[in-house]
């Protein structure tokens, strides 16, 4: 019989979604019996913004409390093995609910606090308050996982000793991308897509950094690039609100319950995102679908191994960008270059099929009592 955990939270995703959480949850139960530990009705009055902030943190602190009841009693009831916890908050009521059965606590930490307060503009109080709860939290884990080296080496310059934190990147599942991936031609008369040059960008506007994305998208580079490609459109997917009508050559998808097909039909894609930390997902399933992309400096910061014109190009500042995006759509030589170089890039470092064996490893040690330090 396999080992018992606890993930928390319990998300309810399609199969289609390459967000870090889903893919975790799906590769796990393939290996575990997963113990489900959903989020409770509070924790979505926690994050209303329409609720004054008094009283979303007393909610929270309800929330904090309800969490960790009812994963101490999962694990008591299914004898779990381990709780693997997502983010700061859900972490924290795994950890105390970890300490008082005595089995472990990894903590997937997504981004570190100093750098995500910056990028976000946060406040110092913000900040603090967080900074003090993950130093409680790195007490209490057995294991921390980072995205990237990056990141664990931030945690060593704020004072951390990572020998316990553990790089395993954002990942693809290569084996569910290829099956949604079509021909290019097939896949433009399915989205009734007749003619002309298709750039693509993707991600939910209701986060700040994806809505100024878009909005440049459609202000700056759309205009741009459609002077030297007249036929050419941008299309923007993924669910929020642009605040705006979008100009001429953007357009609005809204949530896209098939993100395959529209990447199959792409010429280009494009991930004009200048703030935020970690590894943007969105590049990595571009550059799995063997599509030319075109990323700014922050992505490189997430994955080092892009290279401009070796398997991405990098737009420099805005205006570079849509020159980048303008002179790719005039070279089908060097898209079909960056596309195979950008596969073998995520073939090679970013997907499951490749991280997966070392997170069981680290996974399978924990729950034997082993001792782990920075590499499996």
């Amino acid at each position: 019989m396999s080992e018992r955990i606890i993930f928390l939270p319990w998300v309810e995703a399609p199969p289609s979604s390459s967000e870090r959480t889903p893919q975790l949850l799906r590769h796990l139960s393939r290996w575990y019996d997963v113990v489900p530990v959903k989020p409770g009705r509070i924790n979505r009055l926690v994050y209303d913004q329409g609720i004054s902030r008094p009283a979303r943190y007393a909610l929270f602190l309800l929330d904090e409390i309800s969490i960790f009841l009812r994963t101490l009693r999962a694990a008591r009831r299914e004898k779990v093995s381990l709780i693997f916890a997502e983010g700061t908050y859900f972490s924290l009521a795994g950890g105390l609910a970890a300490r008082l059965r005595g089995i472990p606590l990894v903590w997937d930490n997504h981004a570190n606090i100093r750098d995500f307060s910056a990028a976000l503009g946060k406040s110092f109080l913000f900040y603090r308050g967080n900074l003090v709860l993950e130093r409680i939290l790195h007490r209490m884990s057995s294991a921390v996982l980072v995205v990237s080296e990056k990141e664990r080496e931030a945690y060593g310059e704020m004072g951390f000793s990572t020998e316990r934190f553990f790089v395993i990147p954002t990942c693809v599942d290569l084996e569910a991308m290829d099956k949604g991936v079509l021909p290019r031609e097939e896949a433009r008369r399915a989205l009734g897509i007749e003619d002309g040059s298709v750039i693509l960008f993707f991600g939910t506007l209701n986060y700040e950094p994806n809505l100024e994305s878009a909005l440049y998208i459609s202000r700056e580079l759309a205009p741009a690039v459609r002077r030297s490609v007249p036929d050419a459109t941008v299309y923007i997917a993924g669910s929020g609100e642009l605040g705006e009508d979008p100009s001429e050559g953007a357009r609005m998808l809204g949530f896209v319950p098939d993100l395959a097909s529209w990447l199959s039909a792409a010429d280009v894609c494009i991930a004009p995102t200048w703030r935020g930390v970690g590894i943007l997902t969105k590049v990595i399933d571009m550059l799995s679908a063997d599509r030319a992309t075109v990323v700014t400096p922050l992505a490189r910061d997430g994955m080092p191994e892009l290279e401009h014109e070796v398997n991405c190009l990098v737009g420099e500042d805005p205006e570079h960008f849509s020159r980048q995006v303008t002179m790719l759509l005039g070279d089908k030589e060097l898209r079909e270059r960056l596309g195979r170089n950008g596969r073998q890039l995520v073939e090679g470092r970013y997907c499951w099929e490749a991280v997966g064996p070392r997170l069981r490893r680290l996974l399978d040690g924990l729950m034997r009592g082993e001792v782990m330090h920075g590499q499996v």
